[in-house]
């Protein structure tokens, strides 16, 4: 089975229909490739403290978010993967630390999330200090040296508050790829119709 064709048939929850199953998956796929490019050039070069932000471990934590623990730890799967790809890391390491912190992130949250920007900032912090820190220590794990020593707390703290701040710009356009309404929006779906006798 194709990545492109197992996106397809892990997408397939009510949470994650925007009009197709198909439609869903090249949307997620236009706002990863988008944020991967923004990674690999602009952020390249633009750093905060000689730390850049996470945006592929940031696309991970709100699928995670949006599209609950099981389906969102697979599109943080193939989006860890594909990051793979440009690191010096083994292939893997980046797919498993994302896919396990989404995973986490999602199931802990699934009914407290009401996708508020204050509630997004702070679970984005924290999701992005989480796959950091699993990432380095997984690596450590595997043989890779040097990936947990003094530096690894700046490099956390710095790449949290960066996600933490680009999530206000993301998280919309995670939104519009899963199909997944604003909180607000959600609520005033489920009100219940008056009652009788009442608003006369």
């Amino acid at each position: 089975m194709t990545a492109p064709q197992s996106l397809v048939t892990v997408l397939r929850p009510r949470r994650l229909l925007a009009g197709s199953v198909t439609l869903t998956v090249l949307r997620l796929i236009v706002v990863y490739v988008l944020a991967l490019l923004l990674q690999l050039t602009f952020f390249s070069e633009v750093r905060v403290a000689g730390v850049a932000p996470e945006l592929p471990a940031l696309v991970a934590i709100l699928a995670g978010l949006f599209a609950g623990p099981r389906h969102g730890s697979m599109v943080a799967f193939w989006a860890g993967l594909m990051w793979d790809v440009y690191l010096s890391t083994p292939l893997g390491l980046a797919a498993a630390a994302f896919a396990v912190v989404a995973y986490a992130l999602g199931g802990v949250t699934e009914d407290l999330f009401h996708d508020t920007r204050i509630q997004t900032v702070v679970l984005v912090f924290a999701g992005t200090a989480a796959m950091v820190t699993a990432y380095a220590l997984l690596g450590e794990v595997v043989g890779q040296r040097g990936l947990v020593d003094d530096r690894l707390p700046r490099v956390v703290l710095v790449a949290s508050a960066l996600n933490a701040v680009l999530s206000l710009v993301v998280a919309p356009a995670m939104r519009w790829a899963v199909g997944s309404r604003p909180a607000r929006s959600r609520a005033r779906r489920r009100e219940p119709p008056d009652a009788p006798g009442r608003g006369r």
